[in-house]
């Protein structure tokens, strides 16, 4: 559900003008009234409404593709060529470029199973690689939807690129499935050609050790990354303040140290269990070892980072009611033409159909437009 907004906002961002919209306006209220993941994806955008099951709904998409230059679409498989062919959509505009993302792909056996982003991570492994062999998780954000909007965008801006050569636009296909198994390559090879995947290994790492929370003297927990020999000793000198565990051959290599993970780890924790949280992150500092602290969702909003390199901007509700959201990484980018408005459902129809079919000579007034052609009750609308 998220593969396709978010690859359209990220063009807003980048000053491009986008118009769409999905169920996920209903998903909760957290924002005064107004849905978390439809605030987030579609702020800067503007919002039609089209009946695609009606003629004049069909006839008005067809004009607003007629001027555009990207396609972004994840109708179920085969229903986007039900309502306008590809070829139809290549003929009417060839710059166009058609992006169709889907969750297994139009071919295959899964090519008609419902895909939505926990359902793909189950398929694809990414599950089962997280949390623990005891307790599989899904990962806290739609990781499949988010890989797959990224995935397109990488796509579309070749594909972009590649225009200005020719002149023409191309389809693009692109398979939340096929996606996150790029991701997990480095599970898959070892399977494949070692034996066996290392097994889930929580907040460690299932081949570095010490890697993980370590809970200091007033009990919260602080992440150490120990990626080489050089920082494994200077967190010994240094940071556990033993340097003796460097002659113990347990210790000797990070080979070493996973063989003897449970000896790696307790002996980490027992040296940082006695410091306070500043003195582990002093010592850590001091000795240039990797660490960063586990921050709850309540402390990332104060996060110090955040609040230096302008993390937080404001953005307009349909209620005209201003409130704070991380803007986008683009950083630098002038801000979109929509500004960070969210805008309400089928806001700008009339509006960008005045602007798009007129111009395109395909609908002699749009304004006439039967109301049923803006109707969302069957659920066919393209927003």
């Amino acid at each position: 559900m998220l593969a396709t907004p978010g690859r359209p906002r990220r063009r807003c961002d980048q000053g491009r003008a986008a118009w769409r919209g999905d169920f996920a306006r209903g998903y909760d209220e957290a924002v005064h009234g107004e849905a978390t993941h439809f605030v987030w994806l579609n702020r800067g955008k503007r919002s039609v409404v089209l009946d695609l099951k009606d003629e004049a709904g069909r006839q008005a998409l067809r004009g607003l593709l007629a001027q555009a230059d990207v396609l972004v679409c994840n109708l179920a498989p085969g229903a986007m060529e039900r309502i306008v062919p590809d070829a139809e959509l290549s003929a009417l505009n060839p710059r166009l470029i058609r992006c169709y993302l889907s969750g297994y792909g139009d071919t295959g056996p899964y090519a008609d199973r419902k895909a939505y982003d926990a359902l793909v991570q189950g398929e694809a492994g990414t599950i089962s690689a997280t949390g623990t062999p005891e307790a599989p998780a899904k990962p806290g954000v739609s990781l499949a939807d988010l890989a797959g909007g990224t995935y397109a965008l990488a796509a579309i801006l070749a594909a972009l690129y590649a225009r200005e050569q020719t002149g023409v636009g191309k389809r693009l296909d692109i398979a939340l499935f096929d996606v996150l198994l790029e991701w997990m390559s480095p599970l898959l090879l070892a399977e494949l050609h070692g034996g066996s995947a290392p097994p889930p290994a929580g907040l460690r790492h299932a081949s570095i050790a010490p890697y993980g929370p370590y809970r200091t003297a007033d009990g919260q927990d602080v992440l150490i990354a120990v990626q080489n020999e050089g920082q494994w000793q200077r967190l010994c000198r240094v940071v556990l303040d033993d340097p003796a565990l460097l002659d113990d051959p347990a210790f000797a290599s990070n080979t070493a140290r996973v063989s003897h993970r449970e000896l790696t780890e307790r002996t980490v924790q027992e040296r940082l269990g006695v410091l306070s949280t500043e003195e582990v992150i002093a010592r850590l500092a001091k000795a240039d070892v990797p660490y960063a602290r586990l921050n709850q969702i309540g402390e990332v909003l104060r996060h110090p980072q955040a609040q230096a390199t302008g993390r937080w901007s404001e953005a307009t509700l349909p209620s005209g009611r201003s409130v704070r959201v991380v803007t986008s990484p683009l950083h630098r980018v002038p801000e979109p033409p929509g500004g960070r408005r969210v805008p309400a459902l089928g806001e700008h129809t009339g509006e960008v159909l005045e602007e798009l079919t007129r111009a395109a000579g395909l609908i002699e007034n749009p304004a006439a437009l039967p109301a049923q052609s803006l109707s969302t009750s069957n659920g066919s609308a393209i927003r």
